[in-house]
């Protein structure tokens, strides 16, 4: 979720057993250490926007070879263009770090997962705003790009809170470059597709597209929970069904916990296919919270089961440690994953690094050293 403010103001059972005695088999056997990064690298704008302050960092490729990037609470307060919005797209070439932010005609980012003028009438600077964030991105097959969002109210007085208000879809159309950010021309922001999720339901994140369904992810109190539709149904709430440890079911009570090998995510946790790993990769901190590690899990199946939880170094995370952590498998170089992660007391600024990888004889469990490369 987004900080910027804050830091401005301050398949069947049987499949299911065979997976966990995999599992099983293989956390008993000794792994060698692979070197680790040592370094992250920043994403950041061309000027006048290379000061950019903001969190998230959810990518999707793009048809023509491009990314979009797209931020949460995104603002330059200090040097002009100052703005702030709770929510920005750019685009950069491949995994060029370089960003082109979607802009209005002045040339400064719009607020592209736009909030209503209601949504913005209560936002008072280093006191209180209503913050639409971005919580995952996937592409489908007709060219859409679905982006799940959660509306948060922040407040910073009398105490700081951020109390999760609802939660729905977004969708956006790639235009192609050339029709990006012309002079005198905006671009155009995504489109409010869905309003799904209540207070009771609770932030529904992380959407991956697989075999013909959307899949999402649900995490409190340290469990997680899929639930899937399909495209042509995804604005139904009723359409969706719940992952029940043997099938899929419209009632929420039958829903049963994902298994993970060890570890635990947090509420927002990132979900990605890799078609190197020909896995499914998940990553977060331990429990979602503000570090200096993260936790990478692999699964054959958006709903698992899960590896155990393989720790890697974030190089360059504050004292504050860092979050919002999201893995690009399609962004990766070969043997590697990248990830990218917002620095917490410090911006928030987005940086990447690239985590060397390899996944066990069985294809079920990544293994990361923890040492810094040269370190022996």
């Amino acid at each position: 979720m987004g900080r910027v403010a804050r830091a401005a103001a301050t398949a069947g059972l049987l499949i299911l057993v065979a997976a966990a005695v995999v599992l099983g088999q293989y956390l008993a056997a000794p792994v060698p250490p692979i070197p680790a990064p040592a370094l992250s690298q920043q994403l950041a704008g061309l000027p006048p926007l290379q000061n950019v302050v903001q969190d998230q960092g959810n990518a999707v490729s793009l048809p023509d070879g491009r990314t979009l990037w797209i931020f949460a609470d995104t603002a330059q307060l200090l040097t002009a263009p100052k703005f702030f919005v709770t929510s920005s797209a750019a685009i950069a070439t491949g995994r060029d770090l370089r960003l082109h932010y979607l802009s209005d005609r002045r040339g400064i980012p719009i607020e592209f997962l736009p909030r209503t003028a209601v949504e913005r009438a209560d936002q008072q600077p280093g006191v209180s705003y209503t913050a639409i964030w971005p919580t995952g991105a996937t592409a489908l097959p007709d060219g859409r790009i679905v982006i799940a969002y959660a509306k948060y109210a922040v407040r910073f007085k009398p105490v700081v809170a951020f109390d999760f208000l609802a939660g729905g879809l977004f969708t956006y159309r790639y235009p192609g470059h050339g029709e990006l950010s012309q002079p005198g021309r905006a671009d155009r922001p995504a489109n409010r597709f869905a309003d799904l999720w209540t207070p009771q339901d609770g932030p529904i994140a992380s959407p991956v597209y697989s075999g013909g369904y959307l899949y999402f992810t649900r995490c409190e109190n340290f469990r997680c929970f899929s639930l899937r539709s399909t495209p042509a149904e995804m604005a139904d709430r009723t359409s969706y069904r719940w992952w029940t440890g043997s099938g899929w079911s419209l009632d929420p009570d039958l829903r049963a916990p994902l298994r993970f090998g060890s570890g635990v995510p947090g509420r927002n946790p990132s979900i990605a296919w890799s078609p190197a790993l020909g896995l499914f990769t998940m990553a977060d901190t331990s429990g979602g919270i503000q570090a200096a590690q993260g936790l990478l899990w692999v699964a054959r199946n958006p709903w698992g089961p899960w590896s155990r939880a393989a720790p890697f170094p974030l190089p360059q995370c504050p004292r504050g440690g860092c979050y919002t952590l999201n893995v690009h498998p399609l962004l990766s170089a070969p043997g590697t994953l990248r990830i990218s992660f917002a620095t917490n007391g410090v911006g928030p600024y987005v940086r990447v690094v690239d985590v060397p990888i390899r996944v066990d004889r069985d294809g079920t469990v990544p293994t990361i050293s923890t040492a810094p490369a040269g370190a022996r």
